[in-house]
């Protein structure tokens, strides 16, 4: 009784740790939008995050519903493939495979997006800025080549907390 107790304890304590992960991630991909300046900046009446695969549930929905980035609303796209993808400030890339990953870096390739994944290996391949958790503590690693090929700024004062890589992917 008591290992069935201990298991369920241990179960539900992952389970929230996994849920507060999500949660900061979610979070964070907002809180970086003040840090960056977009080259080529097209008129929009909100600042747009685009989530590809949707893995959060209702996260962005309840995080961002009554909140503004770069004083604008926040409007949350979801899409299920990248041919969907409409104009957008961010693009939330999730876990997919090395084939779909080329296919959507070279769909977004000039495109002025944001690009940010917390697939392994993201920033290494061409993608902008990849999220990572060491013990317990979220990570930010961006590629600053890929970011000029987006045409998009980032504030130094976001490059000195995170991890630089800086060549070509």
């Amino acid at each position: 009784m008591l290992k069935t107790i201990l298991l369920v304890l241990l179960l539900l304590t992952s389970l929230n740790a996994y849920e507060s992960e999500d949660k900061l991630k979610v979070v964070i991909i907002g809180k970086v939008a003040k840090y960056i300046t977009y080259q080529n900046a097209k008129k929009s009446d909100y600042f747009i995050i685009t989530v590809l695969k949707n893995p959060f549930e209702t996260l962005f929905d309840d995080i961002y519903s009554d909140k503004t980035i770069k004083s604008k609303p926040v409007k949350i796209n979801y899409i299920n493939t990248i041919d969907a993808l409409e104009f957008t400030h961010i693009l939330y890339i999730p876990e997919v495979s090395s084939k779909d990953l080329s296919r959507i870096l070279h769909k977004t390739q000039h495109s002025n997006i944001l690009t940010i994944s917390d697939a392994r290996g993201f920033a290494q391949r061409g993608g902008v800025m990849q999220l990572y958790f060491v013990s317990q503590k979220l990570k930010i690693k961006i590629n600053t080549y890929s970011a000029k090929l987006q045409e998009i700024n980032i504030q130094p004062t976001l490059l000195r907390i995170a991890d630089v890589v800086k060549g070509e992917k």
